[in-house]
């Protein structure tokens, strides 16, 4: 199965981990980069967003806009994402914006949409998340089918 993860950007070592776990059950992972080219210099993705809250400038958005538009390009060429919903400032199951957006066009695109672990139901946004029909896996890598 080709499977996108989907997750917070703070989330990336987790990501890689578990993209590595998936490529062992031989699915093909699709997952965001973990280094950008800024102003032509190679930076970790971390720290462009730690840059982006400092100062958010229109080359910054621009830079956004790149990794929002190559991600959905991995997501339309899936048959599914997993969104990988760790804990994230006290916040059990977090789901982010861009996350959200995410299983927005996965749902729109009849993708399989696995989650990771039960959202927050804090989440101000948790019953849209739910009204997605995703399959909640509970950090079980073989319920992915």
């Amino acid at each position: 199965m080709k499977i996108t993860i989907c997750s917070s950007a703070f989330f990336t070592k987790e990501t890689y981990k578990i993209k590595q776990k998936l490529e062992e059950k031989e699915h093909e992972v699709f997952v965001y980069p973990q280094e950008i080219k800024v102003n032509g210099k190679i930076i970790h993705i971390t720290d462009y967003y730690k840059m982006r809250k400092d100062n958010l400038t229109d080359d910054l958005l621009k830079i956004k806009t790149m990794l929002i538009d190559r991600h959905i390009e991995r997501i339309k060429n899936s048959d599914a994402i997993l969104v990988l919903n760790l804990d994230k400032d006290g916040e059990n199951g977090y789901i982010g914006g861009n996350t959200f957006l995410e299983m927005g066009i996965a749902y729109y695109l009849n993708k399989k949409i696995f989650l990771w672990r039960k959202p927050s139901e804090n989440l101000s946004y948790y019953e849209e998340i739910m009204a997605l029909n995703p399959i909640i896996i509970n950090e079980n890598i073989e319920k992915i089918r």
